[in-house]
C-alpha cells in the first residue's frame, strides 16, 4: 500500500495550496474546495449556462445532459437501485425537512413517536420535533453512554410496543465523531416496525455509501461537507416511499399539467425539485463525487488512525481538559472543554497562529447541555490534515491554555 502524501492531496484545493501556513480544521463546518469543482462552476457560466428540462436548443440539451449526468453520478455513489431516487436540494437541512413535511403529513398521526438521538444536530432535531407536535405525535430523544454512543438498551425501550413511526439518527456525529453502526440500527428499527431517516453530512467524504447495505430508508447530505460547492444536496429515499409524498414546493420545472381546478405532478425526481435547480452545484458536485470514487481510501484509513493515535491520549494529558465522547470508531472529530477557559476564547487564541478551529455548541445544544457544557472547541479533520498539523495543533492548544487560564 502506498503511503499517504496529506500535501499532495492538499495540493488539489487551491485555497489550502495558496496559504500553505493555514491549518484548517474545520472540515465538520464546511469543507475546502476541490480545484475541479471550482474550475467545473465557472466552465458551465461560462460555456454553458441555459436552464434545464425546458429548452430544446442545443445549450439547454448539454445543460440538461451535463445535470442528470451529476444525478447519476450521486446514485453512483450511494449505489441507489435508480436515479430517480436521488433528489437534488440545497443541503442535508432542507431534505430533512423535506421528509419531515411530506412524509409524516401521511404517515404520522396522534399516539404515534418520532425518535431521535441526543447526539443530532439541530437540523435533524427541529423538524422532527415540529413534526411531531403538529401531528399529535410523541418526539422522543434516545439517550448516550458515557462513552458518548448510542445508547442501545434505551433504544430498544423507545422503539419496543411498536408506536415508533420513524428514527432519525446522524451515521457520524460531528460533536463527538462516533461512526454509529447504521446497519445495527436500521435492523432493530425495521424489526420494530420505524422506518429510518440517516443524516450523512458528516459521512458522505470519507467515501461511497451503500444504502442498500445499510438498509436505511431515506439518506441525506450536504455538497459543501464533501468538497463541492454550498447550496446543493441529496436526498436519497426508497422510490415508493418517495412516489407516496406530496411535493415540498410547488411552482414550475416540478408540474406536467396544470388546469383552473387542479394539477398534476411530473415523476420522480421532479415532483420534488421545484424551480430553477441549483444547475452549477450539480455539477460540481459531480466532480467532487469523481474525486472521491478514486481516492486512496485504504491509504487514508491508515492516516486517520494514525492522526487519533496521536491526538487522543495527547488530548487527554492536558490538565483540566475534556476530551468529549470515547467512542469505538471516531471520524476525525475531536471536540474538547477546558476548565477554566471558554471554547471561543481558546478558538480566538488558536486563531491568531493560523490554526482554524470551530467554538460553540456546533448546532448540537440538547447534546452539550447533557454533558453539562455550555460550549467546546472542535477540531475535524479531514484528507487534506496532515500528522504534523494536528501535533501543531496540541502544541498550540497548550500555548492558548498557558496564557489563558
Amino acid at each position: 500500500m502506498e503511503p499517504y502524501d496529506s500535501a499532495a492531496i492538499a495540493a488539489h484545493f487551491p485555497l489550502l495550496a495558496a496559504r500553505p501556513g493555514l491549518i484548517y480544521l474545520d472540515s465538520a463546518a464546511t469543507t475546502q474546495r476541490l480545484g475541479t469543482v471550482l474550475a467545473r462552476l465557472e466552465r458551465f457560466y461560462r460555456e454553458e449556462n441555459s436552464n434545464v428540462h425546458r429548452g430544446t436548443y442545443a445549450l439547454a440539451a448539454t445543460a440538461t445532459e451535463a445535470y442528470e449526468s451529476a444525478r447519476r453520478a450521486v446514485a453512483g455513489y450511494v449505489r441507489a437501485s435508480r436515479p430517480e431516487e436521488i433528489v437534488f436540494v440545497r443541503g442535508t437541512t432542507e431534505a430533512i425537512n423535506l421528509v419531515a413535511r411530506c412524509w409524516s403529513s401521511r404517515s404520522v398521526g396522534a399516539g404515534d413517536r418520532i425518535l431521535v438521538t441526543a447526539m443530532e444536530h439541530h437540523s435533524n432535531f427541529l423538524p422532527w420535533q415540529r413534526a411531531a407536535a403538529e401531528r399529535g405525535a410523541q418526539f422522543c430523544v434516545c439517550g448516550l453512554t458515557a462513552e458518548g454512543e448510542l445508547d442501545r438498551e434505551d433504544l430498544r425501550r423507545l422503539l419496543a410496543g411498536g408506536r415508533t413511526k420513524l428514527l432519525a439518527l446522524a451515521h457520524v456525529s460531528n460533536v463527538l465523531g462516533t461512526v454509529n453502526p447504521i446497519k445495527e440500527i436500521v435492523a432493530e428499527a425495521h424489526g420494530a416496525g420505524a422506518l429510518v431517516l440517516v443524516d450523512g453530512a458528516r459521512r458522505a467524504d470519507s467515501g461511497p455509501i451503500d444504502v442498500a447495505d445499510l438498509g436505511c430508508d431515506f439518506y441525506a447530505f450536504s455538497g459543501h461537507k464533501m468538497f463541492a460547492g454550498t447550496g446543493i444536496g441529496v436526498l436519497w429515499g426508497r422510490k415508493e416511499l418517495l412516489e407516496e409524498m406530496d411535493p415540498y414546493q410547488l411552482g414550475g420545472g416540478m408540474v406536467e399539467t396544470v388546469t383552473e381546478e387542479s394539477h398534476a405532478c411530473r415523476p420522480l425526481p421532479e415532483k420534488f425539485e421545484a424551480g430553477t435547480p441549483h444547475i452549477a452545484g450539480a455539477l460540481g458536485l459531480h466532480c467532487a463525487v469523481e474525486f472521491l470514487e478514486n481516492f486512496p481510501w485504504d491509504s487514508y484509513a491508515a492516516h486517520r488512525h494514525a492522526i487519533g493515535s496521536y491526538l487522543e491520549p495527547a488530548l487527554r494529558e492536558i490538565p483540566d481538559l475534556q476530551l468529549l465522547g470515547n467512542p469505538r470508531e471516531r471520524a476525525g472529530v475531536y471536540a474538547v472543554a477546558h476548565g477554566r477557559v471558554h471554547g471561543h476564547d481558546l478558538a480566538t487564541a488558536l486563531a491568531t497562529k493560523n490554526v482554524c478551529v470551530r467554538a460553540g455548541h456546533h448546532c448540537a445544544q440538547p447534546l452539550h447541555r447533557s454533558l453539562a457544557i455550555p460550549a467546546s472547541l472542535r477540531a475535524s479533520f479531514s484528507i487534506y490534515n496532515s500528522l504534523d498539523q494536528a501535533k501543531k495543533f496540541v502544541e498550540t492548544l497548550r500555548w492558548a491554555i498557558r496564557v489563558l487560564a
